[in-house]
């Protein structure tokens, strides 16, 4: 079946022409934009009235729409997650804050292609030539740079027919421009009944774990946990370290601490999810399955600091950039039933009990004296699928031990000390026989 995906391709700016100085002047335009935006919002204003109040000489309108559209999309974001801290029982000091409107930094200059600005294919260099109109009537033209990688895919979605090139983001960091531009295209992504191969995933506040099994024999083909668990202490600090701010009145800072715990989350899950999608192409025909947890956070009342850390996990980001990478590599994903699966034996399908990282089987016959609870929770997930796929809710284990599990610690904090390529992490959970 059809089905669109959308990513970023990062490149850097080498200038040929036109004046930088227009460049910085748009990004705080933007950030002036924005912040009106988020204002006007604030007091009730529709997206047609915004677009209005916000006009100015100086700034394309086009690239204006845009960077009203990105604002409104923070706006909702936020909205969505003050509905849910207000359905609370125990709600605690994390109140969500509205979009930082600090008018000490710029924003990013957003841009329509064929509008803001422009991408084509220089014939006898092979360059990717840009032009960018950061004000009426100014133009700063050059080309990109860039992984070749990216480059090769950025080409080819500019001229190829069946790629679309999207919005683009101007941004600045450490002396140098980058142009963020975003490209769209169909895959015919095949349905999950076809998979030959069925990869189970986990994920909890610490650890991903994967495990991929043979579909007709059910025989383990690989198995790894990716550990996270970096993460979880860096949302901590952010959230104690925010916390003082709110009590200290220190809004901006607090604003500012917020962005940067968001960043650095969503480095580390494209990091993860990344490797998830490689591992999984490893093997013949995967199919990349989740655990359906519609439902059951809402269910789960504790006490408000373990509330917290529950609702906060980004369960529902992680699988979403999951998705979206595998369908760009045309895999597959599909979810299964969440309960119990870190809880019930994936050898012999006695419910068991868990002690901390360890899964222990209560089944004196069963040969799993003790596995890592969450690599059973993701052999659980596999099996769950190819019963759903074939069919058949009972009896369908073939009682195998599972092997040795491969951990893989992720780390990092600030600018992150990078271990090995997310391709190098996937390959260390494939077997030998795999």
């Amino acid at each position: 079946m059809g089905e669109e995906a959308t990513k970023t391709i990062q490149t850097r700016l080498h200038i040929a022409s036109g004046e930088q100085s227009w460049l910085h002047d748009a990004r705080f335009a933007s950030r002036e934009i924005f912040n009106d935006t988020i204002h006007l919002k604030q007091r009730g204003y529709n997206r047609t009235e915004i677009q209005q109040k916000v006009d100015r000489d100086d700034f394309l309108r086009n690239n204006k729409c845009a960077v009203v559209g990105k604002a409104l999309q923070t706006w909702d974001s936020y909205q969505s997650l003050l509905e849910w801290w207000r359905d609370q029982d125990d709600p605690d000091a994390g109140k969500p804050t509205p979009p930082s409107t600090d008018n000490s930094g710029a924003y990013p200059l957003v841009m329509a292609h064929a509008e803001g600005y422009r991408l084509t294919v220089d014939d006898d260099t092979n360059r990717v030539q840009f032009r960018i109109s950061p004000k009426p009537y100014k133009k700063v033209t050059g080309h990109l740079r860039g992984k070749p990688d990216a480059m090769d895919e950025l080409r080819d979605a500019i001229t190829s027919d069946e790629m679309d090139v999207g919005q683009a983001e101007l941004l600045y960091r450490d002396g140098v421009y980058y142009l963020h531009v975003t490209v769209t295209r169909e895959f015919d992504v095949p349905e999950p009944d076809t998979a030959d191969t069925v990869v189970g995933v986990d994920i909890n506040e610490r650890n991903v774990a994967l495990t991929a099994l043979d579909r007709e024999t059910m025989r383990t083909k690989g198995t790894l946990v990716l550990d996270y668990g970096r993460v979880k202490q860096e949302r901590q600090r952010y959230h104690t370290i925010t916390t003082r701010c709110q009590e200290h009145g220190k809004t901006s800072i607090h604003r500012k601490l917020g962005d940067q715990e968001q960043r650095f989350t969503e480095w580390v899950l494209h990091r993860l999810s990344r490797a998830v999608v490689e591992f999984a192409e490893q093997f013949t025909n995967p199919v990349i399955v989740f655990e359906d947890m519609s439902g059951i956070r809402d269910e789960m009342q504790y006490g408000s600091y373990v509330n917290r850390r529950l609702h906060k996990l980004p369960f529902h980001t992680f699988e979403k950039f999951v998705s979206y990478k595998a369908t760009w590599r045309e895999i597959p994903t599909d979810t299964v039933d969440a309960y119990y699966n870190s809880k019930t034996c994936s050898c012999c399908g006695e419910r068991g009990y868990r002690q901390g990282r360890r899964f222990r089987c209560t089944n004196d016959e069963c040969d799993v004296v003790q596995d890592h609870a969450d690599r059973n929770a993701s052999v659980n997930i596999a099996w769950r699928e190819k019963a759903k796929l074939d069919g058949n809710e009972s009896n369908y284990r073939t009682h195998k031990t599972q092997p040795q599990v491969r951990l893989v610690r992720l780390s990092g904090s600030g600018h992150v000390s990078r271990p090995t390529s997310s391709h190098s992490l996937a390959e260390q959970g494939v077997l030998a026989h795999g």
